[in-house]
């Protein structure tokens, strides 16, 4: 019998389970919730990445000179200040301080985290560095290595591809580490990217963005956020940036 904290939603496609039950085959139309039962995998570099196997992530990945080293440096001071208050010493984006933030309370780590992921986003909308992602060529290349990952490696959620980021909803396939899937697609967009800009270097900003969907309330927000992007950065977007999966609107119509 399926636990109760397995709690995957499925829309009649096929659940493959061993003998012991565990389910071998995730489907595109499936959306599994974080369970803070469940086992959790975390790694850090400037940012701290939150694995559990099977859930689905929202992504954000941006171009290289998104964000410009002024804005940064700013962001930088303002929680310098912030953890200040708060008697933690802030030494550098891989620095002691985020074991001082893992210690305060879950409400205060929450409005950090929060306040600047919202900079963060409120930044890309602005449209700022060169915006590669606006040439149809960029989008289809971004597209294409999305796409050709599906069912593969990952089964792709919502899609949008902005002037200068990417969002997305995604679930690894079992096997498969999100940060190795999203390092391959990139890498492949950006060489494909790279060649009919006729240009040479770093195309994206190294490290990706990625949050655990929590329940399914989120993952409707999430996929407001997705689709409503365009119009917040006053954006006309072609057909091509935009994609929503069928599969969500058929379960969530089924719900209602």
């Amino acid at each position: 019998m399926r636990s109760q904290r397995e709690a995957i939603i499925n829309t009649g496609t096929e659940d493959r389970r061993d003998e012991n039950g565990t389910s071998s085959v995730l489907q595109p139309a499936e959306f599994k919730a974080f369970d803070e039962h469940w086992a959790v995998r975390i790694y850090q570099r400037n940012l701290p990445h939150w694995r559990q196997d099977r859930c689905t992530y929202f992504v954000t990945f941006r171009l290289f000179d998104s964000i410009p080293e002024g804005v940064r440096r700013e962001w930088e001071y303002e929680q310098t200040m912030w953890l200040q208050a708060r008697d933690i010493r802030y030494d550098g984006p891989r620095g002691s301080w985020r074991a001082g933030l893992g210690k305060l309370s879950a409400k205060e780590r929450h409005l950090f985290e929060k306040h600047f992921n919202r900079q963060v986003q409120a930044c890309l909308d602005r449209g700022l560095g060169a915006c590669w992602l606006k040439e149809t060529a960029c989008i289809e290349a971004v597209r294409e290595q999305l796409f050709k990952a599906d069912g593969q490696r990952h089964h792709l959620g919502d899609l949008v591809i902005m002037p200068n980021h990417v969002h997305l909803l995604t679930t690894p396939i079992e096997g498969y580490e999100l940060e190795m899937v999203l390092k391959a697609i990139k890498g492949k967009a950006a060489i494909e990217c790279n060649k009919h800009l006729q240009r040479s270097g770093a195309f994206w900003q190294p490290e990706s963005y990625d949050h655990i969907v929590r329940d399914l309330q989120q993952f409707v927000a999430y996929r407001e956020y997705i689709a409503g992007n365009p119009a917040r950065a006053g954006l006309d977007l072609p057909a091509e940036a935009v994609y929503r999966a069928e599969w969500t609107d058929a379960w969530l119509k089924a719900q209602s």
